[in-house]
């Protein structure tokens, strides 16, 4: 990994700009749950033109790394945008959301059978939720001997279904859903060290019911909430499941990965 050369290109709508167009600074908060995926984007200068046009709901997709490897941070929707003047500046704050429209509008009213099983169910409801799936293994295939009225906002009923009955896990990320045991990761085999970019510990200082370690890195967008990760380092080792953390860029500022794990 190129660590001198930063790159990040952030596409709104149909204009693209890479860095050396726009200077722009973003935040990316990430955890692993069904909480939907954020992103704050603060761009400079926008033309005018190119300010009007940002509205709610239009697609945005954030890349960053270094020359010769970028990736994809956040996919998802501007959920709002406002603009403010510093001096002879304008700064357009971006907020944005993943799955935006269909976590939000997609509604469902059906009766499933009695005897049905909840990953039938579970399937029939990702096709009407309508995002891509990744990777869908309940760790409980719960049965409903009565059937299962299914009700209201897609993303309520799922998440019920998936998370308390089912005890699985539910995540957006990027625009595809996963869905699998949540004592298991959803990647593994990455390997975190001194050469890989692990910069230092980072202290908390809140207690908590399970024990969390928090690592800072260079900024790695092949880090995400609920992979396993691998760390070598002096005060901690083995494999580590990513609870979450964040991913903040700028220019000439900070470009690094805060991740939050577990053991496993």
């Amino acid at each position: 990994m190129k660590f001198w050369k930063r790159q990040a290109t952030l596409q709104i709508g149909s204009k693209r700009f890479g860095m050396d167009d726009l200077y722009f600074k973003f935040t990316v908060p990430f955890e692993d749950s069904e909480k939907l995926g954020t992103a704050t984007i603060e761009a400079y200068n926008l033309s005018p033109a190119t300010r009007n046009s940002i509205k709610k709901g239009m697609p945005i997709i954030l890349n960053a790394g270094y020359e010769g490897d970028i990736g994809a941070i956040f996919t998802g929707k501007v959920s709002q945008v406002s603009d403010k003047h510093s001096g002879t500046e304008v700064i357009t704050t971006i907020a944005a959301a993943e799955a935006l429209e269909e976590w939000l509008s997609k509604e469902v009213n059906k009766t499933y059978t009695a005897g049905s099983k909840a990953s039938a169910i579970v399937k029939d409801l990702l096709n009407i939720f309508g995002l891509e799936v990744g990777t869908m293994e309940l760790a409980v295939d719960k049965e409903y001997p009565r059937g299962k009225v299914c009700k209201g906002k897609v993303k309520n009923v799922l998440t019920e279904i998936v998370t308390s009955d089912c005890k699985s896990r539910f995540l957006i990320r990027n625009g595809i859903v996963t869905i699998n045991d949540p004592k298991t990761g959803t990647k593994t085999g990455y390997v975190l060290s001194a050469e890989s970019g692990l910069l230092q510990a980072v202290k908390d200082g809140k207690e908590k019911q399970e024990v969390t370690y928090k690592r800072e890195c260079l900024l790695n967008y092949h880090l995400a909430p609920a992979d396993v990760v691998k760390i070598k380092s002096d005060t901690l080792n083995g494999n580590h499941l990513i609870k979450g953390g964040q991913h903040t860029g700028c220019p000439d500022g900070d470009w690094k990965t805060t991740i939050e794990v577990k053991p496993v």
